[in-house]
C-alpha cells in the first residue's frame, strides 16, 4: 500500500466487496435496517483506521461483526435474550457468505450418518480431536493400527461429502 491512496483504494475494495454481506448479516441478527446501517457504518470506520493492521479484512469484520451486534444487544436490550444464542443458531451459520465455523462442524459431527457406528464416534474424537496417533487409538479401540487408518479415512471422506453438500469444498470456504 503505497500512502493514502493506496489505503483509500485498498478500503474502497474491501467496501465493496465486503459491505453487502456485512450488511445482510447484522441486518439478520438486530432484525431493523437503520440499526444494521449504524453498526456497519461503526464497523467499516474502525476498519479503515486499523487497516495496516489487519491481514484478513474478512475474518477481522466477522469478529468485529460479533461483537458490535452484542454490544447492540446489550445496551438495547438487556436481559432480553442470551446474546450467545444469536451465534449459536445453525440457521444463522450460513448467512451470506459468512460462516459461523464451530456451529457447521458441530453439526456435521452430531449427524449420525457421518459415522457407522459409536465406535467411528470415539475413533473421530480420539485422532480428529484429542490428536491420538492412529497407534494410540488403536490401543484404546482394540483395533489394529491398519483398521484404525482405513476407518478414520472412511469417516472424513463421509464429512468431506457432508461438507460438499453444504457448498463447503475447501477449507477457505469455511473461513
Amino acid at each position: 500500500m503505497t500512502g493514502m491512496f493506496g489505503k483509500k483504494r485498498e478500503f474502497a475494495e474491501a467496501y465493496n466487496e465486503l459491505y453487502p454481506v456485512v450488511f445482510s448479516t447484522v441486518c439478520r441478527k438486530v432484525g431493523i435496517i437503520e440499526d444494521a446501517e449504524d453498526i456497519c457504518q461503526e464497523l467499516f470506520i474502525k476498519l479503515y483506521n486499523k487497516m495496516e493492521e489487519i491481514e484478513n479484512k474478512r475474518k477481522w469484520l466477522y469478529g468485529a461483526l460479533k461483537l458490535e451486534v452484542m454490544a447492540y444487544f446489550r445496551k438495547k436490550k438487556p436481559g432480553a435474550l442470551d446474546i450467545e444464542d444469536i451465534f449459536n443458531d445453525a440457521g444463522l451459520a450460513f448467512v451470506n457468505g459468512f460462516r459461523e465455523t464451530r456451529i457447521i462442524i458441530n453439526d456435521a459431527i452430531k449427524d449420525m450418518d457421518n459415522f457407522k457406528d459409536e465406535t467411528d464416534r470415539v475413533l473421530f474424537d480420539l485422532v480428529g480431536v484429542k490428536s491420538f496417533t492412529y497407534e494410540e487409538a488403536s490401543a484404546q479401540l482394540g483395533l489394529s493400527k491398519w483398521q484404525v487408518r482405513y476407518r478414520y479415512g472412511l469417516i472424513v471422506e463421509r464429512l468431506c461429502d457432508y461438507f460438499r453438500k453444504k457448498g463447503i469444498n475447501s477449507l477457505e470456504d469455511l473461513l
